[in-house]
């Protein structure tokens, strides 16, 4: 485990207090939500405490690092995937709707939902709740998943459950709901989101991301008049908001957001010269590829490891 001096202490003392700050969430959310702390104790001590032994332990230290590292290793900018999203969240939320997102995987769908929701936290509007279901495979995981996004689970039936998710969602006040990576339920386990946009009818928006197959697998099983596809299908908003690649200039903007500003650089990650051409965004055209490619530098710029000393 690593041992951190008391400068290394106080620096990420004052940067996740003003992470904290800045994200306009009380110290408790921001401790349970962030940070993934029990209760608000922990960081009450990193705020009052951090100097004092015993007080604050390395596996708070590293949980704190580790965010402020996510946080700061990779800056986004507004892009048109980006608006569509949040335009999106807005609409839902509005009208109390299930609207779909679709785009290829790397496309930003996920990344833009969190910014979604760490704006409103910073700007204090409605609440935000988002599930991930990238490793949903069943109708009873998705239930319970979402039984516990909203803090709310319990043991039993679907049905059941979802009479419950209902009660919980009224109890809940205003609030979004986005479930994102809905394409793992695949081929009949898709149907389940029926019932659970039913239960939430007039209570909440619900953002559905996924992959083209979420939407072809919906509108494959509507034209072979497979049981309650149709059904499934009818109930989300009109036509899915469909994302698109990249384009050069909001890659070239990524880039230069992230510090990378040299020519020579830029030259390699934007693929102007071919023997790079594999390290460049265009061999994922993908945001996804566009953050690799940044590391990729990151990496370059990394010293080998020190083999000075070391018995094998």
């Amino acid at each position: 485990m690593k041992d951190y001096s008391i400068e290394q202490k106080k620096q990420l003392r004052d940067q996740i207090v003003a992470m904290q700050e800045a994200s306009g969430l009380s110290a408790n959310i921001f401790a349970t939500t962030r940070l993934g702390f029990s209760n608000g104790s922990k960081f009450s001590h990193v705020r009052n405490n951090w100097d004092q032994p015993g007080m604050v332990g390395n596996d708070t230290w590293e949980a704190i690092e580790r965010l402020i590292e996510k946080s700061e290793g990779y800056r986004g900018v507004v892009t048109e995937n980006l608006k569509k999203v949040w335009n999106t969240c807005e609409r839902a939320h509005a009208l109390k709707k299930a609207m779909p997102i679709i785009g290829e995987g790397g496309y930003g769908k996920t990344f833009s939902l969190e910014k979604y929701k760490e704006h409103n936290e910073k700007n204090k509007r409605f609440k935000v709740i988002i599930f991930d279901a990238s490793e949903t495979k069943t109708q009873k995981q998705l239930i319970v998943g979402l039984l516990e996004a909203l803090d709310s689970y319990q043991p039993g039936t679907i049905s059941a459950q979802i009479r419950h998710l209902r009660e919980a969602a009224m109890k809940r006040g205003d609030f979004l709901l986005g479930i994102d990576e809905a394409s793992s339920l695949k081929d009949h386990h898709v149907v389940i989101l029926k019932d659970v946009i039913t239960a939430l009818k007039d209570i909440c928006g619900i953002v559905i991301t996924g992959t083209p197959y979420f939407i072809n697998n919906l509108n494959n099983g509507a034209l072979r008049n497979r049981h309650l596809f149709s059904e499934t299908r009818d109930r989300l908003f009109l036509l899915p908001e469909m994302l698109d690649q990249p384009t050069e200039d909001e890659a070239l903007a990524i880039f230069e957001a992230n510090g990378i500003t040299a020519k020579e650089d830029l030259d390699i990650v934007m693929g102007r010269k071919k023997e790079f051409l594999s390290h460049s965004w265009l061999a994922k055209r993908t945001f996804r590829g566009v953050k690799d490619s940044i590391d990729m530098l990151r990496m370059a710029d990394m010293p080998d490891f020190d083999f000075n000393n070391i018995q094998l």
